[in-house]
């Protein structure tokens, strides 16, 4: 067993209607070696469309439809939260990875919604569709650069824009950015210096945690 589900009945928060989700009810311990963005290998990616619901009559979208929006619910009807930002696809669970990022930066919960674009960028990673993948990574560094505050000190973060960047053509601030740059974490200063190693390769393809030398990962 990779994962199981079940259907759930949620009130949206936004326009108060009810309507039926699928959940996860439990999974397996992931297996395999990450991403170095910390994708998981194996069954967790199959389920990531369930990380957002999507309300059928105001198309809010969040990772529960009974979270609270706090912005202005008009937003929801605007052309950026219609249109994706402008990203076009016919990816409906990337659409609505998208949409949660924008709900989440109006919540100012900027991490989670760097993660929900980075969930969109995997999938579109996976229908070989890298401009979309490369514009969904270049909001979620957009969105660390406008709001500095809410990512200071925690080095995780800054150690994922490096992959940003770089997955995203970036190779020039990568090396500047991070050449030299030594962490604490003597794993997170390999990561760096393997970033900026195939920055300057210009290398913008996914790698797994146990390519970095020295990492050993399981």
């Amino acid at each position: 067993m990779s994962f199981s589900t079940a259907e759930k009945n949620f009130i949206c928060s936004v326009c108060g209607k009810e309507s039926l989700h699928t959940v996860i009810t439990e999974t397996d311990p992931p297996a395999g070696v990450p991403d170095i963005d910390l994708r998981p290998a194996g069954a967790p990616r199959k389920y990531m469309k369930y990380q957002v619901m999507e309300c059928p009559h105001c198309g809010y979208c969040n990772s529960a439809l009974n979270i609270p929006f706090y912005p202005d619910k008009k937003y929801l009807d605007s052309e950026e939260y219609r249109s994706c930002t402008g990203i076009l696809t016919a990816n409906t669970d990337a659409q609505r990875l998208i949409k949660k990022a924008l709900v989440l930066a109006g919540n100012h919960s900027y991490k989670d919604a760097v993660k929900s674009w980075l969930s969109a960028a995997w999938l579109f990673d996976d229908d070989c569709d890298r401009p979309n993948a490369a514009s969904c990574r270049r909001s979620a560094v957009r969105l660390m650069d406008d709001h500095p505050a809410a990512f200071k000190g925690d080095n995780n973060f800054k150690i994922l824009m490096a992959d940003l960047l770089r997955r995203s053509g970036e190779f020039e601030r990568v090396i500047r950015e991070y050449e030299g740059e030594a962490f604490r974490s003597q794993i997170m200063t390999a990561i760096a210096f393997f970033e900026v190693q195939l920055a300057a390769q210009g290398d913008d393809e996914a790698h797994r945690a146990d390519e970095v030398p020295g990492v050993s990962a399981k």
